[in-house]
């Protein structure tokens, strides 16, 4: 039953984190959506930020499986940058509740300083260095700047309301300006 429950509340919280800001969010509210007792939430995260830590983990690792799961093998430049946008494009799609996750508290990690919040910013760095990876494989010329660019627009349009901007407009807007 205990990992069970686990998973239900951070089901919960990943559901609750993904439709508010972490600060618009209480212990009450994932309580109500995981339908358990608060202090059972206490039992599992001994606080709020230790639950948002865990609900970005589990979020950010299926990103990064998704998009990084690419072969290292797939020969051409523009043909493994496209199937890596095709992935993070598919996420997406697929899992909005996760990447809005994810995004909606991106400022405040690079302003908070404790160790829950440096260890969400770190990961982020790291995922946007594979990304800049993926972008300069073939190239060899350095892509951070590119990378942070192409994760702020596709991060940024999971924001947006459904039909705003599609994923397909945005694939076709990156592989056009990798193109050029």
């Amino acid at each position: 039953m205990g990992s069970k429950t686990r998973e239900m509340i951070l089901k919960a919280a990943r559901k609750a984190f993904s439709a508010h800001s972490y600060a618009d969010v209480s212990m009450e509210d994932i309580a109500a959506l995981a339908k358990v007792r608060k202090s059972l939430i206490y039992y599992y995260f001994p606080s709020k930020e230790d639950l948002f830590k865990e609900a970005w983990d589990e979020a950010f690792h299926e990103l990064e499986d998704r998009v990084f799961g690419i072969s290292e093998e797939d020969g051409k430049y523009m043909k493994k940058v496209k199937r890596f946008l095709r992935s993070y494009i598919d996420f997406l799609r697929n899992d909005r509740q996760s990447l809005r996750l994810i995004e909606r508290e991106k400022t405040r990690f690079y302003s908070e300083k404790s160790q829950n919040w440096q260890h969400i910013k770190n990961k982020y760095d790291v995922f946007v260095q594979k990304v800049a990876g993926v972008i300069s494989s073939e190239t060899g010329k350095p892509a951070a700047e590119y990378a942070r660019a192409l994760t702020d627009i596709v991060g940024s349009s999971a924001l947006l309301p459904e039909g705003q901007m599609s994923p397909d407009t945005i694939e076709l807007i990156i592989t056009k300006s990798i193109e050029h």
